[in-house]
């Protein structure tokens, strides 16, 4: 696959940065299942297996795929890119992922395990939680793809103990 110059959904004309009407089909697409309730593995599975032109590689691409389009602010419009969604669906949409993923406070986030470690929680661990309970909870992935998953987690979290009062 070519690298492209631009985020999916733009397109350059007469040096101008415009937006590229057949991907920004799928751009709004998966701002509108988002808001519907459904969780970005999903939107980005479904896209996968739809053999959507961009998503069509691997299912573990188009799921990071669907989710960066989904947190870039530039689909709402910026300075330099035109909107393909309204700025007010993006805000939902940033809600959804802050209700979601927001990094606790740290005293909350702090676990002691030890007199000497403590565990503080990443934001990607936090994350990855939330990605395996969501493929649990949905059926969505075979249990090979979620023992992957979780030795995956476990590793991260293991990385998260720090001696007290280490610095991250």
């Amino acid at each position: 696959m070519m690298a492209r110059n631009l985020p999916y959904g733009y397109a350059m004309e007469k040096g101008m940065i415009t937006v590229n009407e057949e991907e920004a089909v799928y751009v709004r697409r998966i701002f509108e299942m988002r808001l519907g309730g459904m969780g970005v593995y999903a939107i980005g599975k479904g896209l996968y297996e739809e053999q959507v032109p961009f998503f069509e590689d691997s299912r573990d691409k188009s799921i990071k795929k669907a989710s960066a389009i989904l947190y870039k602010p530039i689909y709402a419009g910026d300075e330099k890119y035109p909107p393909i969604i309204d700025s007010a669906v993006f805000d939902e949409v940033q809600k959804m992922k802050s209700a979601a993923f927001r990094k606790k406070v740290k005293e909350e986030n702090t676990e002691p395990i030890h007199e000497e470690y403590e565990l503080v929680i990443s934001d990607e661990v936090e994350e990855m939680r939330n990605q395996i309970k969501e493929m649990m909870e949905l059926h969505q992935a075979d249990s090979v793809q979620v023992r992957e998953m979780i030795i995956e987690l476990a590793k991260k979290i293991y990385s998260c103990i720090r001696s007290k009062g280490e610095s991250l």
